[in-house]
């Protein structure tokens, strides 16, 4: 972790062309905030000859947040904006819990959503609450964008789908409706293994009926136990059309313990973790009915425009 790093050039374009063109250089790496890569420069896990930051780049920086229109931000917007932001406290409430509890602290002020969604490390938390919400990355070469579902984002342990010559510009978090909730937990664990990972998080989302008495729609997500987050899909369509209550959390719970797969060797210890996956799965699903059920915030119908 002492290691000094390696010299380097640091450059800092001002387009998206001329960012992917220092970047597509042999031994270069684009970069935001560069919390992620900084520790693995320093643990000689990796070594540049060129860094090539984002943060002068034109039209990455925007942000904006509203409860009837979405969450949106661009690759250079820190995590602390977000944390600071109202809406995303009381509509994305299981991306602002998963910033609320980011360690160290600092990360908030150097971070960025992007650049934590692109490390694709697979016990980050982010990832998971946006899995949550359904986020779109919006990914662009400099000439054209394209979107893609959070689902399709990574593709491998430590991998994503970016193409040669592009990068992640923004991403999408749609709106929640009128009467949903959202809620993120984590349990930090021993391990058995070197390549254990060493904690689980989970997230969902609940959407009720115009009574709050019956789930019209759900997601949830189990993180922090492979190389990307599970989404729990039988769990969901379960959930669908039942009535909003703790035996049907249980039910879904239950689905979601049996359907990962934790990373061990030994059978005691995945036993535990099942048991860990189905009390944060239950958690997560009450937490977030319970916000849907209790939503009312009359500021909501008067905020109409950016």
């Amino acid at each position: 972790m002492g290691r000094v790093i390696q010299p380097f050039e640091f450059v800092e374009p001002s387009t998206i062309d001329e960012a992917l063109g220092l970047a597509a250089a042999e031994g270069s790496r684009l970069f935001a905030g560069g919390c992620e890569l900084v520790l693995s420069m320093r643990r000689g896990e990796v070594r540049y000859r060129r860094l090539v930051s984002i943060m002068g780049v034109g039209g990455l920086g925007g942000f904006r947040a509203h409860p009837k229109h979405g969450l949106e931000f661009g690759a250079q917007v820190k995590i602390r904006q977000l944390a600071n932001h109202i809406w995303v406290g009381k509509r994305w409430a299981a991306l602002h819990e998963a910033i609320e509890q980011l360690h160290p602290p600092h990360i908030m002020n150097m971070g960025t959503v992007v650049g934590n969604l692109c490390s694709a490390v697979p016990y980050y938390d982010l990832p998971t609450s946006l899995y949550a919400h359904r986020a779109v990355i919006r990914i662009g070469d400099g000439r054209s964008d394209r979107e893609l579902p959070i689902d399709d984002f990574y593709i491998g342990p430590r991998m994503t789908a970016l193409g040669r010559g592009e990068m992640v510009t923004s991403i999408f978090v749609p709106p929640p409706l009128a009467d949903a909730g959202s809620a993120f937990k984590k349990i930090y664990k021993a391990r058995r293994r070197s390549n254990d990972l060493h904690k689980i998080n989970a997230a969902a989302y609940v959407a009720l009926d115009a009574d709050k008495e019956t789930i019209v729609d759900a997601t949830l997500v189990i993180g922090s136990v492979g190389a990307k987050p599970v989404r729990i899909a039988k769990a969901e369509t379960v959930l669908r059309g039942q009535s909003a209550g703790h035996a049907a959390y249980e039910a879904a719970a239950e689905i979601a313990a049996k359907a990962v797969e934790p990373m061990t060797d030994a059978a005691w210890v995945e036993e535990i973790r099942s048991e860990w996956i189905r009390l944060l799965a239950r958690d997560v699903l009450e937490q977030a009915a319970s916000r849907a059920r209790s939503r009312h915030d009359p500021a909501e119908d008067a905020h109409l425009a950016f």
